[in-house]
C-alpha cells in the first residue's frame, strides 16, 4: 500500500521570490505593516508546528519521497532547495532536514506550466499595481483556475508514477490545490494540518478587498 501525507501550506515571503516585494507593498498599503508582521509570525508558527509533527512520525525516512509545490522537474531540485533554505525559507529548510534524514527529494511540477504561472502572476501583480479594470483581473483569475487544474493533474500523475508500494510520499502544497482529491482512490491519504493560518494568505486578503 502506498501512503501520502498531504501537508497544506501557506508560503512565506522568501517563497514568493521576486514577487515578494510588490506583494508586501500592496498588502501593507491595504492592511498596514503590523498586519504583515502578524502574518509572518503566523506562518512561522505553522512551519514550526508542521516540522515538529513530521519529525515525530514513526517512519523510515529512507522509504519517503518529498514532493513540493513549485519545485519543477529540472535536474536542479536539490540546488533549488539549498538556495531557498539559505535565504531562510522554512519550507525548504524543512525539506533539507528531511533529506538529511534519508528522504528522497522529487521534482514535482511541469516546468512549462510553472513558467506560464510565473508570467501570469507577474501580470496579476502589475494589474494590481496599475489598478487595472476588473475585467483584466477576472480574466487572469480564470486563467489561474484553469492552470491550477492542469498543474494538479500533472502533480497527481507524477506522484502516482514515482511512488512505489511500501513507500510514503509527503506533499507540501498551497491551499488552493486539490491534488488529494485526485489521489484518494490510489493512496492512503493522510492530511497533516497544524494551526494552518488560513487568514494569512496575502493574495486572498487582497482579492477580498479589491474584488
Amino acid at each position: 500500500m502506498r501512503a501520502l501525507i498531504y501537508a497544506p501550506i501557506v508560503h512565506s515571503e522568501v517563497d514568493m521570490g521576486s514577487m515578494a516585494g510588490e506583494v508586501r507593498r500592496q498588502f501593507q498599503e491595504v492592511f498596514g505593516p503590523e498586519e504583515w508582521k502578524r502574518r509572518f509570525a503566523s506562518v512561522e508558527a505553522m512551519w514550526e508546528g508542521l516540522r515538529a509533527k513530521l519529525l515525530a512520525l514513526p517512519i523510515l525516512w529512507q522509504r519517503v519521497r518529498l514532493y513540493q509545490d513549485g519545485l519543477p522537474i529540472c535536474g536542479r531540485e536539490r540546488e533549488i532547495v539549498v538556495e531557498l533554505a539559505a535565504k531562510g525559507s522554512r519550507n525548504h529548510l524543512l525539506l533539507g532536514e528531511l533529506m538529511e534524514s534519508g528522504a528522497a527529494l522529487m521534482g514535482t511540477e511541469d516546468p512549462q506550466l510553472m513558467l506560464v504561472e510565473y508570467r501570469r502572476i507577474q501580470k496579476l501583480v502589475q494589474a494590481a499595481h496599475d489598478r487595472a479594470p476588473d475585467s483584466v483581473v477576472a480574466e487572469l483569475k480564470r486563467e489561474g483556475e484553469s492552470l491550477l487544474e492542469r498543474r494538479d493533474a500533472f502533480i497527481a500523475r507524477r506522484i502516482d508514477g514515482t511512488l512505489s508500494d511500501g513507500e510514503t510520499g509527503i506533499l507540501f502544497l498551497g491551499l488552493l490545490h486539490r491534488v488529494d482529491e485526485l489521489l484518494e482512490d490510489k493512496f492512503e491519504v493522510r492530511h497533516m494540518i497544524h494551526n494552518l493560518p488560513f487568514g494569512t494568505d496575502p493574495w486572498r486578503k487582497l482579492k477580498g478587498v479589491r474584488s
